[in-house]
């Protein structure tokens, strides 16, 4: 069912994907950076943050999103792209952005059309999204399929996903997307997973050094990029994808 709604839409909402006490503990973890590293109250938009807090990793392997990602992309993925996302209420007078794009740069430009999936991003929304003023997460439905959008004005059948903290968001890379405006009285607070196949190289540094990484189980390794080799990431071994015999 899900993977039928991701292959139609473009996109899935996965409900209640965190409990109270992940979602606590995850929001605990994006203050610690937000308070280190943004400034004067200023948005956050951190990439490579994964090591910046273990509680971060617990979401790499989470089971409410990972079936899913491994049944799209196989079991030959890692994350190769994240970013950590805190967005406070804009001033009032702050000029609106159109912000309406697919993910993945320069593949966007490069590969002949129609392009290729490639690549699933999760976002994990750590506070509740009621309205559309709050910085909805906006989507056009089934625009996945489709490589061309009209700049600069709102795109016929964009909605906003209104969401609860605790749900997780799973998107095709080629769907249409934008963040709207925090218009509220209240902070959003969103983590971002991209996953796509192990032969394509990472984006950005996820932020873990050997030590860390020499400390987690052979799957989270795994979704966090590590190999036996350079040739392991095109025709891995089974020490390098143990998510094929976990899953």
């Amino acid at each position: 069912m899900l993977r039928k709604r991701l292959d139609g839409d473009g996109f899935v909402v996965v409900e209640n994907a965190l409990d109270p006490a992940a979602i606590e503990e995850l929001n605990a973890a994006v203050e610690r950076v937000r308070l280190a590293e943004a400034r004067d109250g200023e948005a956050l938009h951190r990439l490579a943050f994964l090591g910046l807090d273990d509680a971060f990793l617990d979401l790499v392997d989470h089971p409410s999103a990972l079936p899913l990602v491994r049944d799209v992309l196989g079991w030959n993925i890692y994350v190769y792209h994240c970013h950590l996302d805190v967005h406070p209420p804009l001033a009032a007078d702050a000029e609106p952005e159109w912000r309406w794009h697919q993910d993945g740069g320069r593949q966007n430009v490069e590969l002949e059309s129609p392009r290729p999936r490639l690549s699933l991003k999760v976002a994990w929304f750590l506070t509740d999204v009621p309205t559309p003023e709050h910085g909805a997460l906006r989507v056009v439905p089934g625009s996945h399929l489709r490589d061309t959008l009209a700049r600069g004005v709102e795109p016929e059948g964009a909605v906003p996903l209104l969401v609860r903290a605790g749900t997780a968001v799973v998107v095709d890379r080629r769907l249409w997307h934008a963040r709207g405006d925090n218009r509220s009285d209240t902070m959003r607070r969103v983590l971002f997973y991209a996953y796509t196949h192990r032969w394509i190289r990472p984006r950005d540094d996820v932020g873990l050094d050997e030590r860390q990484l020499a400390s987690l189980d052979p799957i989270r390794r795994q979704l966090l990029g590590w190999g036996t080799s350079a040739i392991g990431h095109w025709i891995p071994t089974e020490e390098d994808v143990p998510l094929r015999a976990a899953l």
